[in-house]
């Protein structure tokens, strides 16, 4: 039986032959019968299979390829079976039938039935992982193609066609190594434990081998931290290589080591990786390791004061504004205590947020603000009022004219892994400027020893030490029962009526900055005898924002010895 070639077409030829010999002749002759030409139905199916690589590694992935042509004359109904070795795992929806995906299935349990039309061909691609070395270190696949088909008399047949046996060898020289890390959410200032696994799964020793980890930017080593094998090696550092020396066969080396997360500015996520590098059969190889990746977990809290208006004077009242944003998608438990400067009172029952008053709340003291919820803001509005220049904040305002003060916040968030953060943020500085005159008189009394009756000569400065101008008159100014006699010097005119004695003395309008001297002589009572002390008070008024304000000042105290007469 021959097979006739023809496209798609076959024929199946038969023809009977006799042999025979006839009566005394012993030679044998041939009878052929007539050809019977009988046509040839059904699919032929050619199976071929094949892998990218001929030669692997473990953790390496590889692509095989089925395909399955049709040369017969009939459609056939086609169904690939793969059984898969055991060293290796299918990648999921990795199966593509002409290019096409087909999700969910895999070869080892058959593929959908498909249909391949004579003269098509069908191809198959998917992907497996080689996840540990077989014992004969090859992997050995073929598939198997059951199919069937219809004949012209409405006949079903089935059949088999199997591929060829792909091999694939397993390198046996490749070390394997594993990056870990204790923790994978994380926020700065944390301390993490790297630890990496080099194992020798073959057969083969390697030598000089040298593990190299590049830490990215945000991360730093913590020096002397590295051990091998449970064995500290302080004098070395990842980024800068660590000698392994030899790895034998079957050897697992076990190195860790600590890192500090630096910085919250950077990206959100922080990737790290292992390289081996290893001399095996005079041949340098080079591994890498998974990559780790750290979650950086850091709320962006922000704070931020003001105050109106920025400029006042002493007795009246400033509104602080502080505004809390959480812009990160993480709540935040949150306290703000906001320490205002001494010569600034907190009022009382002033205090509210977001609107709501909080009755008994104290920035002094601090609020508890509660949780601030992922993208919120939270309003906080106070008054403080600036203690007038007669209260016990005097000297404090007459030597400072601009108070800075600063909001903070602490607050605390929950990672993944449960652990609690805590943080401490600081507002920008909030200036409220006071303005106000601050008076100063400077008197000295010469001579400081007088006879009983005499006079004495007044040497007073008055400056004027604040930020506005005020008018200016002193008071005091003759010890009790002393004449004034008139002026006897200095750079302004004291305008005093001839023969008069004044109670004031009227300086005029003292601009900031400005200072004024003059000298007067003045009359001791006849009868005063003994210490004579006393000071000058300066009375002052000037105006704000279109009001009349005052204050009052006291100069030095001067001390005046008064000598009986010899008779």
């Amino acid at each position: 039986m021959s097979e006739i070639p023809g496209t798609l077409s076959h024929w199946l030829k038969n023809q009977s032959l006799v042999r025979f010999s006839a009566g005394t002749t012993e030679l044998e002759q041939v009878a052929y019968s007539n050809t019977v030409v009988t046509p040839w139905i059904g699919p032929r199916l050619k199976v071929s299979k094949r892998c990218n690589v001929s030669t692997a590694a473990v953790g390496q992935a590889l692509t095989y390829q089925i395909e399955i042509a049709n040369t017969g004359n009939r459609t056939a109904i086609v169904r690939v079976v793969d059984p898969l070795s055991l060293d290796t795992s299918l990648l999921p929806n990795s199966v593509l039938r002409d290019g096409i995906p087909l999700p969910g299935v895999s070869p080892t349990q058959g593929l959908p039935s498909a249909e391949i039309a004579p003269g098509e061909v069908l191809t198959y691609h998917f992907q497996v992982v080689i996840v540990r070395v077989p014992a004969n270190l090859t992997l050995l696949n073929q598939a198997e193609v059951n199919y069937e088909f219809v004949t012209t008399e409405s006949r079903t047949v089935n059949g088999t066609e199997k591929s060829n046996i792909v091999e694939v060898r397993i390198e046996t020289s490749r070390l394997e190594v594993s990056l870990q890390v204790d923790r994978s959410n994380t926020f700065a200032g944390d301390i993490l434990m790297y630890t990496v696994l080099v194992s020798n799964p073959g057969f083969v020793a390697a030598s000089a081998a040298v593990l190299t980890v590049t830490f990215p930017q945000g991360i730093i080593f913590i020096p002397a931290s590295v051990t091998i094998n449970d064995m500290f090696a302080p004098q070395v550092t990842p980024d800068a290589g660590i000698d392994l020396g030899d790895i034998g066969p079957g050897s697992v080396v076990r190195v860790q080591y600590r890192v500090q997360v630096t910085s919250s500015q950077g990206p959100d996520q922080l990737s790290s990786e292992a390289v081996l590098r290893y001399m095996i059969a005079g041949k340098q190889e080079v591994v890498s390791s998974n990559v780790v990746t750290l979650v950086i977990v850091e709320p962006q809290i922000a704070i931020v004061k003001t105050v109106s208006p920025a400029i006042t004077i002493p007795g009246d009242t400033a509104q602080y504004h502080i505004t809390v944003s959480n812009q990160s998608n993480y709540a935040v438990d949150a306290k703000l205590q906001d320490v205002l400067p001494a010569a600034l009172v907190f009022v009382e029952g002033s205090l509210s947020w977001n609107g709501v008053k909080r009755p008994g709340a104290n920035p002094n003291t601090g609020i508890n603000l509660g949780t601030l919820t992922a993208r919120s803001e939270l309003h906080i509005q106070f008054e403080a009022q600036v203690e007038s220049e007669t209260g016990t904040s005097r000297s404090v305002i007459s030597t400072q004219h601009s108070y800075v003060n600063r909001a903070v916040l602490l607050y605390t968030f929950r990672l993944p892994d449960s652990r609690t953060v805590q943080r401490r943020v600081i507002s920008n500085e909030a200036v409220l400027e006071v303005r106000l005159p601050v008076i100063q008189v400077h008197v000295e009394v010469v001579p400081p020893i007088v006879e009983q009756g005499g006079t004495v000569t007044f040497n007073v400065s008055v400056s004027n030490t604040g930020s506005l101008p005020a008018r200016v008159q002193l008071g005091n100014i003759l010890p009790r029962g002393a004449k004034w006699v008139g002026q006897e010097g200095g750079q302004m005119q004291l305008n005093v009526p001839e023969y008069s004695t004044p109670r004031y003395l009227h300086i005029g309008e003292l601009g900031a900055g400005s200072e004024k001297e003059f000298a007067y002589l003045a009359q001791l009572a006849p009868e005063q005898i003994g210490i004579l002390q006393g000071t000058l008070t300066a009375l002052y008024t000037y105006e704000w924002n279109g009001q009349r304000r005052s204050g009052e000042s006291r100069s030095n105290e001067y001390t005046i010895l008064v000598e009986a007469q010899d008779e």
